[in-house]
This record gives structure tokens, sequence and C-alpha cells, in this order.
């Protein structure tokens, strides 16, 4: 994850060290919940620019722009809707999100549209964080190679 720490922070104008707890976090919730990261950091990129405190005209919160009156039930036990603005929280909660998705959907980009809320026919939504996530993996080859 080292390339797309580098990548993340000089894209988004994000401290290395701010960005560096966000990646590892993500890296630690991608493997528990079997979710690829670099699809996480993507869909983080997109929906908030990392931004740990972003929030849309929606009530969407945080990271991964979570609007917590469809994801209260996916909070640990004794959180309330602040937890949405902690980012590991948030990253948990929209890595399941996602993942629901993924699931309900039967696929990657037919699940980043109903996570990112569009039902556009040629998958704009989706086509961006793909993009975002090739980025990411280019930059993480860079620096392994």
């Amino acid at each position: 994850m080292r390339g797309a720490l580098t990548y993340v922070a000089q894209r988004y104008k994000v401290s290395v060290d701010a960005v560096r707890p966000v990646l590892e976090a993500v890296q630690v919730i991608g493997q528990e919940q079997r979710i690829d990261p670099l699809l996480i950091v993507a869909v983080i990129g997109v929906e908030s620019g990392f931004n740990p405190f972003a929030e849309s005209t929606m009530g969407a919160k945080g990271l991964m722009q979570i609007i917590p009156r469809f994801h209260r039930d996916k909070l640990p036990t004794g959180l309330d809707a602040r937890a949405f603005l902690d980012p590991v929280t948030n990253i948990r909660v929209g890595a399941l999100v996602l993942q629901e998705a993924i699931e309900r959907r039967g696929g990657v980009a037919a699940g980043l549209q109903y996570y990112g809320g569009s039902s556009d026919s040629e998958r704009l939504y989706a086509n961006k964080v793909l993009a975002e996530r090739a980025r990411l993996e280019r930059a993480a080859q860079r620096a392994a190679g």
C-alpha cells in the first residue's frame, strides 16, 4: 500500500501522516470483510476526497459517505450517529454496505452503482470508482516493482 499511500496523499492533497492510519484501517477491514482494500480506497476518494468530516446535502457522512438513517443498524452496539464521523467506524460500516451491495446486485459494477445511489445505465459512478481503483493499483505496483 506504500504506492497507494503516496498517490492518495498527492492526488487528494492530504498529509501522508493523516492518510496512513486510514489506509491501515482499510487493509484490516478489507481483509476482515473479504473486500478489495483498493476498492474501498477508491470509494473513499470518489465519495469524500479523503475528508473524514465530509457531509452531503443528503446527510451522508464521513469518508465513505454513509447515510446514518439507512445504516444505523450497522453501528457497533453502544455507538450513536456521531460514530459515522469516526474514520475507522465509517470505513467498517461503509465496507459492509459496499459488500452487501455487491452481493445483492451480483457484481462489483452493479454493487457500486447501488452503493452510490445511481441508476444510470452507463454506470458512470461505477466507472469512476473502478478507474480510481485502477490508478491506485498502478501506483501500488510501481512502488512494489
